[in-house]
């Protein structure tokens, strides 16, 4: 190929171009996208001495380089020049087929690009839109148009519409019975915006036993990712790590830039399950600055931002968190999402700056109101918005939100926001003087936490059950004939405190330790 690029005779050129071709098909067969990339241009380069009037060619070769360009790191120019051009030939010809082709490379790359973050962006809307208008009925095409705007419909706020296009999307990729089609669809339903745990956890199961042949490394990545949440979430560690392994070897083995981030943001997740948090808030800045170095740099800021939100609240780094929170949404142009939101004004309550929190949780229920069709808001954005609402001692929405967060009682934790509900669900009823169903929920709260050893959350909790018995042995000590019964109450806190105690200093939880030391000077002891 670089032989004969060296010719200006046409029929060398020529030769030129199909060992182009040959070269980089190869290339991309042993995972080396770098090389592909650049035997693609060499191609383009043949192709247009050769017969530049041939725009299926050249749009053919386009839509080659750009598939080759996300795994190697370069999703930007992906859909910023290549997919553009690519759709201008293919309008020109006119070729809806190759048009909706460019559609589909344009939103990959955007995703790898910076994740969900893009999908407020004007771009995002402009290539859905496009992808809406050339995908034909009852095709693979149709499919995925109706996942963009799934996409599309879920951050403008219209959820319900957004869940239909989805499940349309599944539905007819089940008639159509294609590989690559179901595992796209299904890679939305088992996602975090999916409030539907049943429906995450049956097509987890369905879909990692599935056939994988000539799925795309991205998805398979994505979608592995998408399991591992669904299993952790549902209390089977062990599972979770499977799938964990399985992407870590797929990294290592296909060099995919997404493949071998995707696992950092995982690992951060299970550091701090572990209660490892200086090292999550480490590792999740080396994903911030690992997925710049691969051309994701929207995606590595959401990611670590993500993963290192809880781990730097339960430090007591405010701040850090605080700031990072907004940074992939502006570095995309679009706008924050609503999960990061709630958890700006869950940092603002923490930091004692309750005005601002209170303001920032009324907005944030003025555009998700908890109405009937509120059932498609997604878990994850629910605990630290409940949070904020105990903190600043908002009784009306905690009952409202307490609502919504009931049935994902029974999980160990929330998707994207590492935590568990039924201990947020206890907090909310404590508040509202409910003292035996906050006991129930702390008590579940353990035990879904023990499934996965969610060892921050377990402190937390007996930390939350001690303050509760606390405030019970101070009603009973004011009964005079309960005496005892109100030392029996602050003889169990106190087991929970020094629990706590111990955990928290070794976890390196200053806040929660210094909020256990109070009450244990209180106690006198």
């Amino acid at each position: 190929a670089e032989h004969f690029a060296q010719s200006s005779d046409p029929a060398d050129l020529t030769k030129a171009l199909e060992y182009s071709e040959m070269a980089a098909r190869r290339a991309i067969s042993v995972y080396a996208y770098g090389e592909a990339v650049r035997h693609l241009e060499s191609a383009l380069q043949a192709q247009e001495v050769v017969d530049p009037d041939d725009k299926t060619k050249r749009c053919d070769l386009l839509l080659t380089l750009g598939e080759a360009l996300m795994p190697a790191g370069d999703p930007r120019r992906a859909y910023g020049e290549v997919a553009s051009e690519a759709f201008t030939l293919a309008e020109a010809m006119p070729d809806s087929a190759r048009a909706s082709r460019a559609c589909q490379l344009a939103l990959d790359a955007m995703n790898r690009y910076g994740t969900a973050t893009m999908n407020s962006t004007p771009e995002y809307g402009r290539w859905a839109e496009r992808a809406d208008r050339y995908a034909g009925p009852s095709t693979a095409d149709r499919v995925y148009a109706d996942l963009a705007l799934a996409g599309l419909r879920f951050v403008a706020g219209l959820l319900p519409e957004s869940r239909a296009l989805a499940v349309r999307a599944l539905e007819l990729a089940r008639r159509l019975d294609d590989g690559k089609a179901l595992f796209a669809a299904a890679l939305r339903s088992t996602g975090p915006n999916s409030p539907h745990h049943e429906e995450q956890l049956r097509l987890a199961d369905e879909f990692t036993r599935a056939p994988r042949e000539g799925v795309a490394t991205g998805v398979l990545t994505q979608f592995l990712s998408n399991c591992f949440t669904v299993y952790l979430d549902w209390g089977n560690r062990a599972r979770a790590e499977e799938m964990l392994r399985e992407m870590e070897e797929m990294g290592s083995r296909t060099q995919d830039a997404r493949a071998m981030v995707q696992p950092m943001f995982l690992r951060c997740r299970l550091l701090t399950v572990d209660g490892r948090l200086e090292e999550a808030v480490e590792e999740a800045d080396l994903l911030a600055a690992r997925s710049e170095e691969l051309g994701m740099p929207v995606l590595g800021r959401q990611f670590s931002s993500i993963a290192s939100f809880r781990a730097l609240l339960h430090l007591g780094r405010c701040e850090e968190a605080l700031s990072a929170l907004p940074q992939a949404a502006a570095m995309a142009g679009g706008e924050p999402t609503p999960a990061t939101a709630g958890r700006t004004a869950l940092i603002l309550a923490d930091m004692g700056r309750h005005q601002e929190s209170v303001a920032a949780l009324s907005q944030w229920l003025r555009l998700h109101p908890l109405s009937p069709d509120g059932d498609e808001i997604p878990t994850h954005y629910v605990p630290s918005v409940l949070e904020t609402a105990v903190l600043v001692k908002d009784r009306e929405a905690a009952f409202a939100l307490g609502l919504r967060l009931v049935p994902a009682a029974y999980l160990s934790s929330t998707s994207n926001d590492p935590t568990c509900p039924a201990r947020h669900l206890g907090a909310a009823a404590a508040l509202l003087g409910e003292r035996e169903q906050a006991k129930a929920y702390y008590q579940q709260a353990l035990e879904v936490c023990a499934k996965i050893g969610f060892r921050p959350e377990i402190a937390l909790t007996r930390l939350q059950m001690a303050e509760l018995l606390l405030e019970e042995a101070k009603d009973v000590g004011a009964i005079h004939e309960l005496p005892l019964r109100a030392e029996e109450l602050r003889h169990e806190a106190m087991e929970h405190l020094d629990f706590t105690i111990a955990e928290f200093r070794d976890m390196k939880m200053q806040p929660s330790l210094e909020r256990a030391l109070r009450h244990k000077g209180i106690l006198k002891a």
